[in-house]
């Protein structure tokens, strides 16, 4: 269900990025965010289902500029993921060429057990992944703010796990014993945790490879088109038809390619009208903030802080209960 947009999120003009699944089809991803990166589109908030998972915490969880998910991309072989795959349902170490193989798939997954959904890069503000509980037919989302007791590495390969090929993440959430897989069979391209709280984003783009008819059939963006209209922003990466084998270098390329072309000039230009009064807003709360705004209630009013001793917090957890309070 849709949550009420925070007071100042309207006038802020908050863009949510949602990278959608498409398997190989990711370095499309990397050059839709390329292309926003040189025309200096700010991203407050990411939502990635499946491989688009991957891209959005290496990218805003990991740090990893374009040129590094990239190259991520290229060093990333159909073989590879396929040794990594088995060697999960292995349960243990992989031994010989097996393990070597899949090395460096373990390696670069590692890297998001050092990172979290709070600490994030290149001005995102959220990160949001949407995972698909396999038992109860039931989406799961996990987002800033709200993680609902997932780490990110936790979040992140559980979105990107395709049945058959990898093993579900089991996982109690709430209470409940959940057996969770790619979120792309909730949706390949889950715009409405987007435009939900607690992101609430105002503008949204969406980079949709979805391959098959069948997953089509399951996607939300032709609704989410006809409610957002011009703030809603899609775009579906093609390649020429001499793309080479899934994995290759080639492909990679391809894609990539396509995604840079994806945005062109008609799609820079309404994403420049998103950016400007976006960015004039910005620079009229710096120059005159303004005040929070206050209840007419007295309890929410409090005092000016006595000489030599600094302002409390105004968030929930620096809120004191009368009990709690000191005299001075």
């Amino acid at each position: 269900m849709i949550g009420p947009t925070a007071p100042g999120a309207a006038r802020a003009g908050r863009i949510a990025l949602v990278l959608g699944s498409g398997g190989f089809r990711g370095p499309a991803h990397i050059g839709v965010l390329a292309r926003l990166g040189e025309l200096g589109v700010p991203i407050h908030a990411m939502i990635g289902c499946s491989v688009g998972s991957l891209i959005s915490a290496y990218y805003a969880a990991v740090g990893l500029p374009v040129e590094d998910l990239l190259e991520f991309a290229f060093g990333t072989s159909a073989l590879a993921v396929l040794a990594h795959a088995v060697a999960l349902r292995l349960h243990s170490r992989a031994p010989g060429l097996l393990g070597r193989l899949s090395e460096d798939v373990k390696r670069r997954l590692d890297l998001l057990g050092r990172s979290d959904f709070r600490t994030l890069h290149h001005g995102v503000e959220q990160i949001g992944f949407l995972m698909h509980d396999r038992r109860r037919g039931e989406r799961i989302f996990a987002v800033t703010g709200r993680e609902r007791g997932f780490s990110l590495s936790e979040a992140v390969r559980a979105s990107s796990r395709l049945p058959l090929l990898f093993p579900p993440l089991r996982k109690e959430v709430e209470g409940l014993e959940r057996s969770l897989v790619d979120g792309a069979f909730s949706a390949p391209s889950p715009v409405i945790h987007a435009v939900a709280a607690p992101v609430s984003a105002t503008h949204v783009i969406v980079v949709d490879l979805t391959g098959s008819r069948r997953r089509a059939r399951h996607s939300e963006i032709g609704r989410w088109q006809r409610l957002l209209q011009d703030r809603l922003m899609i775009f579906r990466p093609r390649p020429g038809p001499r793309i080479g084998l899934w994995g290759s270098a080639r492909s990679v390329r391809a894609w990539y390619e396509a995604g840079k072309r994806a945005v062109g000039a008609a799609e820079a230009e309404r994403l420049r009208a998103w950016v400007a009064p976006c960015a004039g807003m910005r620079r009229e709360r710096q120059a005159h903030p303004v005040a929070p705004e206050r209840s007419g209630h007295a309890a929410d009013a409090a005092p000016p802080p006595a000489a030599g001793r600094s302002a409390p917090r105004r968030g929930p957890a620096a809120r004191t209960r009368p009990a709690d309070r000191r005299e001075a």
